[in-house]
């Protein structure tokens, strides 16, 4: 792990699905709070959200996101799984929250899987 600071409860990788470089626009609401910016990196699975309004690590809630190109809204319950703080030292790494698709509808599954299908993979040295 390089000077960022990553918070996960299991520094192992758990990724079910491939991660791919897909910019999307995001938009979260919590008990507590609502924020909007957007993913760098997105699966089937979930997505990171770059953002400087950290949630605690559990923190369940609603997320809604659009993909370029398609003519929809998804909406899925979420569930953060990591963190990344700002780091001075690194200000050009993105801070924000590594989230997990807990309800996401399956019709939405099958159209997010197929848009990703055409979408390169990232690769990350571990």
């Amino acid at each position: 792990m390089d000077d960022q600071t990553e918070t996960s409860p299991d520094h192992t990788n758990q990724r079910r699905a491939e991660r791919h470089d897909l910019k999307v626009e995001v938009s979260a609401q919590s008990d507590h709070q609502f924020f909007t910016g957007f993913s760098e990196n997105i699966s089937s699975g979930g997505l990171f959200i770059g953002t400087y309004q950290i949630l605690p690590l559990g923190t369940k809630f609603q997320l809604s996101f659009s993909v370029p190109g398609v003519d929809r809204t998804f909406e899925a319950s979420c569930e953060v799984r990591w963190l990344r703080e700002y780091n001075e030292n690194t200000p050009d790494v993105v801070p924000g929250v590594g989230v997990r698709f807990v309800g996401l509808e399956s019709q939405d599954e099958q159209i997010l899987d197929a848009i990703l299908q055409r979408v390169d993979t990232m690769f990350y040295d571990d």
